[in-house]
């Protein structure tokens, strides 16, 4: 296969940019770049055109979808090469190859989950099954090594990343099955629950007095991804006296028949990151009467980097994508964006498939007893190559993983990637890890859902998706959509020891799945019909959190949904608009770019409480006639706006006292599980904030418990600890002098690629705001140095429709899209994802000619 490009080259750069401040107007440069070409030169096809816009997304135009799919591949590959190899080497266990030892961790997760083994096995079933889906991949993946071959022959320059000043290697082709192996793995970042069932684990063993009897899953908000009118299942768990068992599988599914099946299915009948939003209103209470949409997935630098915002359109010369939007870089598919019809966005869903459980093993590691059942086990050692300091890549020193797979159960997962201070399993038992993803799978991944037309094949899409445990929200010109489609095991939790948010007992036939999964009516899906608008921020969507206990659920979906803050945020918010009349578009911006302090508004009410009574309580009196308490209190309770925003200095204040509140709290009681749970970014801090908050209320009465004084008490020790706490680090309490900024940043290494190292910045947002910001207030048992947030929005988007039905929409995007510093796209995007300013997506012709930057010609040869 031979490839030419061609280049109209049209350049207009009209301002440059670097990480966090505009450089001045260097001029404007204006090449054409004319190749003509005999008639024997001509391509054999009709060439793919490319123009890159002024934000430096591509858009295709191809003559058919594999030719798209091809550009596609070449483009991401020209573009963010560097990122694109070290996330392929995440998902193979081959990190370590060019990162050496401060991957090692990396490589041995990969190597035990075996990424690599079940992404083939799904691969397999796609090239079987779906010759049409797999033709694609495989032009993607041509692409890409077209672009690869082009490097390694000099007629490409070797890619930021690559050079002798960096990580001195060389890009290597891809193989057929890589882009569904990483879809693989990022399936099992997006499923992980282990580390939060190995934290519940931790917590109950180590303190079962104290956690044991702690409601860690009740939110701070009773806000649900559900409208009311779509909570038929909290109205089947409330209606059951307490004390009643009320779960079993196929009675549950006896109350879906009959009259109650219609609120469950009513959408069946079409055939719906810890910080993500999306939500949609439908043009009832909207401005130009047709829906609104925003989404603003969150995910950590360190896993997958910065998204790559492209536009894929075949539909022009009659194929079938005409598509734009985000995507990953290690797959082909817009995970957040529209076609000419349906605008979409994902948030995780936080459905639990995965489970642990304790189990005898074998000395020799030969079986191990399931269920009273022994299994002969696969014994495999896993070798992979640490790079040695200053040496070449793929020379070092070899390592090993001894790894132990229990067929049709599970992997048992070594102490060593666990990370656990004591044993979580008892003497000559091993923690088995089960997991959905263990079987070949459709592995559709994003694709499903870019061609799809309408609502009806929107939902239909993701119940054809069950590798995607995702909230989906979508919208057309009609109206909107919630949808899951993940695969929920069916569960019986209905004895004490059947928890799974906590490691099992393996010896309990009944704690392992049946291999029934949830059925898609009682998947959560809305179209929102009554109330109009939906909302999803990784919360609850049932409300079954607020039952008192989760084996009052009628069922078991998950546990670990966010506290509620952000969501409740959001629906406020649109509540206080509609009172005043119909939501635009640039609410959607202002609420996606809101900083309010949800915590704050749990905690100072509290603090106010008891600063006025101090005159008045001798148990106060401590904190009488003082003056730096005075200029706190002054801040926090009168001149701050409780936002969380970088010039505010009540940010930085108010974030010294909400940690220091939960330390004072809980620190004492369970010292070494706090610290170990606040230090985990970005799901730790959030708990036990939450934690402190339902023990000052006193909703939780375990939790309340841990307060060694009264609430007044305890609130004011933490504010002179604030103040020493300022005094210490700035010499002063004065609000003068200290801002959000000076300790608040975000950390953007890894963005484009492992190991790429980036500027850090100041950035607004905390761990409760709906733009939110997660940061580590604590490093082991010391306060760090600096907030760092190594979390983000990885593309905000905002849209609606046109008079015709076509979606629109308006984003910005940290950084840039192309991971070239030469390139004038290196991060162009910073100002504006900054300070929140949106610009139009360009998706019709006429406003991406408008916008054209470089234009190029690819024209593929078939060279047989």
């Amino acid at each position: 296969m031979g490839i030419r490009r061609f280049f109209l080259g049209l350049w207009n750069f009209k301002t440059g940019r670097r990480m966090g401040r505009r450089l001045p107007l260097a001029g404007v440069l204006l090449t054409f770049l004319l190749l003509s070409c005999s008639s024997e030169d001509q391509p054999a096809h009709q060439p793919t055109e490319i123009i890159i816009d002024d934000l430096g997304i591509a858009h295709i135009y191809a003559p058919n979808d594999e030719a798209a799919f091809f550009a596609y591949g070449y483009q991401i590959a020209s573009d963010r090469m560097y990122q694109m190899d070290m996330f392929r080497r995440r998902a193979l266990g081959r990190v370590s190859e060019v990162l050496g030892e401060e991957s090692i961790l990396y490589d041995q997760q990969a190597l035990v989950f075996n990424w690599k083994y079940w992404g083939s096995l799904d691969a397999q079933l796609m090239q079987e099954n779906e010759p049409d889906r797999w033709a694609l991949i495989q032009a993607w993946v041509a692409g890409i090594n077209q672009r690869v071959s082009e490097v390694n022959n000099g007629q490409a320059p070797l890619p930021w990343g690559y050079g002798p000043d960096e990580k001195d290697f060389r890009p290597e082709p891809w193989n057929a099955a890589d882009p569904v192996i990483i879809q693989k793995m990022a399936g099992f970042g997006l499923d992980s629950s282990l580390q939060f069932e190995i934290a519940s684990t931790f917590a109950n063993q180590l303190y079962p007095d104290k956690m044991g009897q702690v409601d860690l899953f009740q939110p701070t908000r009773s806000h649900h991804c559900l409208p009311p009118e779509d909570r038929l299942h909290l109205q089947i768990a409330q209606s059951v006296q307490p004390g009643t068992p009320i779960w079993r599988p196929h009675q549950q599914l006896e109350i879906c028949e009959g009259a109650q099946r219609t609120a469950f299915a009513r959408s069946l009948k079409h055939m719906s990151a810890l910080g993500s939003n999306n939500w949609a209103i439908d043009g009832r209470h909207t401005e130009n009467g047709f829906p609104l949409f925003a989404g603003d997935p969150h995910l950590g630098f360190g896993f997958s980097g910065l998204f790559y915002a492209v536009h894929i359109n075949s539909a022009d010369a009659g194929g079938t994508f005409n598509v734009i939007g985000f995507s990953f870089v290690g797959a082909p598919g817009i995970a957040m964006g529209h076609n000419d019809k349906v605008i979409w966005s994902p948030t995780s869903a936080f459905a639990d498939v995965m489970d642990m459980w304790e189990v005898p093993i074998s000395q020799d590691g030969s079986t191990v007893t399931v269920a009273g059942k022994e299994i002969a086990t696969i014994q495999r050692t896993a070798i992979f190559t640490v790079r040695s300091a200053g040496g070449s890549v793929g020379e070092g020193e070899e390592h090993s993983i001894d790894v132990v797979e229990v067929p049709g159960y599970g992997v048992v997962i070594p102490y060593l990637i666990i990370g656990s201070p004591v044993p979580l399993a008892g003497p000559g038992k091993e923690l088995l890890a089960g997991w959905r993803g263990f079987a070949a799978r459709p592995a559709r991944y994003f694709l499903e859902l870019n061609r799809v037309q309408n609502l009806d094949e929107f939902e239909a899409a993701v119940l054809r998706m069950p590798e995607m445990t995702y909230n989906f929200v979508a919208a057309d010109r009609d109206g909107i959509s919630y949808r899951v489609g993940a695969e929920v095991p069916v569960r019986d939790t209905s004895a004490d020891t059947r928890k799974p948010w906590v490691v099992m007992d393996g010896g309990d036939p009944e704690s392992f799945w049946s291999g029934e999964i949830l059925p898609p009516e009682l998947l959560p899906h809305s179209r929102a019909t009554t109330r109009g608008w939906l909302v999803t921020a990784n919360n609850d969507p049932f409300g079954f959190t607020t039952l008192g206990g989760l084996d009052r659920a009628p069922f078991y979906y998950g546990a670990f949904f966010a506290p509620g803050w952000r969501a409740a945020r959001i629906e406020e918010e649109i509540e206080r608009r509609l009172s005043n009349g119909r939501v635009s578009l640039t609410d959607m911006e202002q609420i996606q770019m809101d900083t309010h302090s949800n915590l704050a508004d749990d905690l100072l009410p509290i603090l106010d409480q008891a600063y006025q009574q101090i005159p008045n309580d001798p148990a106060l009196s401590a904190y009488a006639q003082r003056p730096d308490l005075d200029i706190l209190a002054a801040l926090l309770l009168t001149s701050w706006d409780r936002k969380m925003v970088r010039n505010s200095s009540g940010a930085l204040a108010f974030q010294v006292l909400a940690h220091l509140i939960a330390e004072e709290i809980l620190a004492n009681d369970i010292s070494l599980l706090y610290h170990k749970v606040m230090t985990i970014q970005p799901m730790g801090a959030p708990y036990f904030l939450k934690l402190a908050v339902l023990a000052l209320r006193g909703e939780d009465q375990a939790a309340a418990s841990m307060l060694q004084d009264s609430k007044e008490l305890t609130v004011l020790k933490a504010l002179d600890a604030t103040a020493s706490y300022l005094t210490e680090r700035f010499g002063t309490v004065d609000p003068t002098g200290y801002r959000y900024s000076d300790l608040r940043t975000t950390n953007f290494d890894g963005a484009y690629g492992y190991g790429s190292s980036l500027p850090m910045l100041p950035t607004d947002g905390g761990e409760t705001t709906v733009n939110v910001g997660p940061s580590s207030f604590y490093e082991n048992t010391s306060y760090s140095d600096n907030w760092t947030s190594i979390w983000a929005p990885m593309g905000r988007m905002v849209g609606s429709f046109s008079e015709q039905g076509e979606p629109f929409a308006r984003v910005n995007f940290p950084l840039g899209n192309v991971a070239d510093p030469t390139t004038p796209f290196f991060n162009n995007g910073m100002d504006d994802w900054l300070e929140g300013t949106y610009s139009h997506l360009p998706f019709q012709r006429m406003d991406v000619e408008a916008r054209a930057q470089i234009r190029t010609f690819l024209s593929v040869e078939d060279n047989q």
